[in-house]
């Protein structure tokens, strides 16, 4: 500061190294916008302040003039006190921070100060104080700091890792990448080329797509430095940085998404090898059995233990057939998305006719009774319901006593069509309900002419047709399966 500003003060003369002329420039100098200029005796008390410090303060200028900093501005005097005094032993004091209010009714507030020492005829007259507000720009630093601070941590959950490169050579890393790739900090791959941790037989995609400056995401493999193998999904944009045309990079972890493809790919698999093996290869010899046994059935001329023998072959054949239709079932469902059902015009009640006419002959002793009303007529896959109703009504007859006679009860309404079969010697606790229907259920004997998994599968032919198979444990004794089935079935 020239020691000629020192002497323009209210009374005072200007200095012989001030021309008249210079006047008016000082005086716009010290009144110069946004900086707030005080000019201090050896003592430290203002003789005179501009417009912007007596703003900045909230006083007049006169009533600076003769008043120790302590009383003028109590809350920054113990900061501004050092950096004066430093000024008064000859020293310039530039661009140092100081955090407090001027006046007393403000708000904490960011300053910048420089003080300097005033000397006349080399001899120390006092100190000038300037002071310039930079809350606002403060402030605003703190809020780009926040905000970038802030898009990191979306960067950081919206991907696995993110990286910046330029022509290959990584600039800055978040720490997630850097824990992917096996390092304990993210300065361990500044200034490293990427392709370090990138596959040999990947590098030459890498390299394309940074040429071309794609994307679009896409995927390759990363080595981490013990050398495991991580498949990583890459989406990457062009991006200035610090001036300079750079990349910046996003990736997410996909081992487990590759894992899981791997596995559907191995169930596939397994999958038409299992029902090539239980359709093809097992149905096969079973079939040459069962035709041996029907052949040897009608020659005739055998003696009794021998047509007994053929007799236990035969049924035998048709227990394994009746497993190897229940597992292709079960197969199907867990591991071909589903039961197949193919929908046709017919009518309900034909169908479980044919049912219970075969159960009679095979249950001679037993009483299996029929009935029907209202309208029976819909669309759906006859098989399938024949074998739900055959599957329902052979549980009932297998574990219900050979005394309690079965009801088999049809009944048409305008939303669909009930199929209930009822046993009123069989007990089922409630509790039991729901295992009922899981497969290769425990607890119970299964069916030796299954595996169990008649009523596991009864239950989902009637989920294929849109319906439902509940059961419920009558207050009077037994027990009713009820099947509802809408008219129309989906076909799958």
């Amino acid at each position: 500061m020239p020691q000629s500003l020192l002497h323009w003060l209210p009374d005072g003369a200007p200095s012989s190294a001030a021309p008249e002329e210079s006047r008016p420039f000082l005086g716009a100098l010290l009144n110069a916008a946004g900086c707030g200029v005080a000019l201090l005796d050896r003592e430290l008390r203002p003789v005179w302040v501009n417009a912007a410090m007596a703003a900045l303060s909230g006083q007049e200028p006169r009533a600076h003039v003769g008043r120790p900093l302590l009383e003028l501005w109590p809350q920054v005097a113990p900061a501004l006190s050092p950096l004066l005094a430093r000024a008064l032993a000859g020293e310039d004091v530039t661009e140092a921070p100081v955090y407090g209010a001027l006046a007393a009714s403000a708000g904490e507030r960011h300053l910048r100060v420089g003080t300097s020492p005033a000397l006349n005829g080399g001899a120390l007259a006092g100190v000038v104080l300037w002071v310039r507000d930079e809350t606002e720009r403060v402030r605003e630093e703190q809020r780009v700091r926040e905000r970038e601070a802030h898009m990191r941590s979306l960067a950081d959950v919206a991907c696995d890792g993110h990286f910046l490169h330029i022509n290959g050579k990584v600039l800055e890393a978040n720490r997630a990448v850097a824990t992917l790739l096996g390092l304990t900090s993210p300065s361990q791959m500044r200034g490293r080329d990427l392709s370090e941790w990138v596959a040999p037989e990947f590098r030459q995609t890498v390299l394309g797509a940074m040429s071309r400056g794609v994307e679009t995401p896409y995927e390759v493999v990363c080595v981490r430095v013990d050398g495991q193998r991580v498949p990583v999904e890459v989406l990457a944009k062009d991006v200035t940085w610090e001036g300079q045309p750079a990349r910046l990079v996003a990736i997410w972890d996909i081992s487990s998404r590759k894992a899981s493809e791997e596995r559907v790919a191995r169930t596939d698999h397994f999958r038409d090898q299992l029902l090539g093996v239980i359709g093809t290869d097992l149905r096969t010899p079973l079939q040459s059995i069962q035709l041996g046994t029907g052949a040897l059935q009608r020659l005739g001329g055998m003696e009794e233990p021998q047509r007994r023998l053929v007799g236990h072959m035969a049924q035998a054949a048709r227990r394994m057939e009746r497993m190897i239709h229940e597992l292709l079932d079960f197969t199907r469902e867990r591991l071909a998305g589903g039961l197949v059902v193919r929908p046709e015009p017919g009518v309900l009640d034909l169908v479980v006719e044919r049912v219970v006419e075969e159960r009679r002959l095979a249950h001679p002793g037993r009483a299996i009774q029929l009935e029907s009303e209202g309208d029976l007529h819909g669309r759906w896959d006859a098989p399938r319901l024949a074998q739900l109703a055959d599957n329902l009504l052979g549980s009932v007859l297998q574990h219900g006593p050979e005394d309690a006679p079965v009801l088999l009860r049809l009944s048409g309404t305008v939303g669909g069509v009930t199929l209930s079969v009822h046993n009123d010697g069989l007990v089922v606790p409630a509790e039991e309900h729901a295992a009922l229907f899981e497969p290769f259920r425990r607890g119970r004997a299964a069916s030796p002419d299954g595996l169990g998994l008649g009523l596991y599968i009864a239950r989902q032919i009637a989920l294929a047709h849109g319906g439902r198979l509940t059961v419920e444990s009558r207050t009077g004794g037994g027990v009713r399966f009820i099947v509802w089935l809408p008219r129309e079935a989906t076909s799958s």
